[in-house]
């Protein structure tokens, strides 16, 4: 018994140290850009004005404090607040720009500034491609299946699990349910993070492009009333949604970033696309900082749960008890 116990220990030990170095690996990649572009920087000034060679890499005066106070600042911003380096970077680099004194530091600290900004824009790009943890795996949906080529884009980094829910009225309520995981380059505060990535997803149609796989998965499980491909394939919101929508979690009301979309096919030159089915699509921040999950449930039309569960109701409750039993 004793041996079981020390055994539970040492696994749930290492989950937590794993969770740790993955809550602080972005934090680490920005830190090494940053820091390594600035010697950089700091060594080629030394090479070419011997004078200031003597103790230039360890020197924090004048625009190199600066530089300084604003790296403490990103890090700061990306465990506290909604937006981090984005909202904190652009706004520090548009005050620079728009004052005179900071215009003037710009014409006499070119190189320093410009490789910090290439420093930042660099670590950002590498934590994207980070891989987030695996996704939660909900028993009650069975085992994943398999899926085409992700037709996505690579960054940030996203891992899929696709799992197909059948009934027992001739396909029509087939239903295909996909967990994801996304790493968030930007932000490792849970604060605003899932309205956040919606809304830009919104503006970059990120959702159509994402969602692709799971649609098209649906279409070879379902008959639908029209043929559908990739090409024809459409995803249009649901006029007068809400972005969030409570779902009663845990014996609470919770309020979660929500999306819901018609899934049109237009074979037609009119550009009116014939309605097939419905996407659901909740996010939440996942375990490790930096990372948001990510459910979408696509049904399509003549699915009994569209008309009595139209916010998918039945499946978040069962993804959010997984979340809460995995955490």
């Amino acid at each position: 018994m004793r041996a079981m116990k020390a055994a539970g220990l040492n696994v749930g030990g290492a989950h937590q140290t794993s969770k740790v170095m993955l809550d602080w690996l972005p934090m680490l990649v920005m830190l090494a850009c940053v820091v390594g572009v600035d010697l950089l920087v700091a060594w080629r000034t030394a090479a070419k004005d011997s004078e200031a060679a003597s103790g230039v890499f360890w020197r924090f005066e004048g625009d190199r404090r600066v530089r300084s106070l604003l790296l403490l600042g990103l890090i700061v911003a990306w465990w506290v607040l909604p937006g981090g380096w984005l909202l904190v970077g652009a706004g520090c680099f548009l005050l620079s720009w728009l004052s005179p004194a900071g215009r003037a530091a710009w014409t006499d600290e070119r190189l320093p500034r410009w490789g910090m900004v290439a420093s930042v824009l660099l670590g950002f790009l590498l934590v994207g491609f980070l891989p987030p943890p695996a996704p939660t795996t909900v028993a009650s949906f069975g085992e994943p299946i398999e899926a085409m080529e992700d037709q996505g884009l690579p960054w940030p980094h996203l891992v899929e699990r696709h799992h197909l829910l059948t009934g027992d009225r001739d396909g029509v309520d087939v239903a295909v349910v996909t967990v994801s995981s996304m790493r968030i380059p930007w932000q490792g505060a849970d604060a605003g993070m899932s309205g956040g990535v919606l809304v830009l997803g919104d503006i970059i149609n990120m959702a159509e492009r994402e969602m692709r796989d799971a649609v098209l998965l649906l279409t070879e499980s379902a008959p639908l009333p029209v043929p559908v491909d990739g090409d024809t394939l459409g995803l249009k919101p649901v006029a007068g949604e809400a972005s969030t929508n409570a779902y009663r979690l845990d014996g609470e009301l919770t309020k979660l970033a929500f999306r819901r979309w018609d899934v049109t096919s237009d074979l037609t030159t009119s550009g009116d696309g014939v309605k097939i089915g419905e996407v659901v699509l909740i996010a939440a921040p996942a375990s490790s900082a930096g990372c948001l999950e990510l459910l979408t449930v696509v049904r399509p039309v003549g699915h009994p749960a569209l008309a009595s569960d139209p916010m998918a109701e039945a499946e978040v409750e069962a993804w959010w008890a997984a979340k809460v039993a995995k955490v």
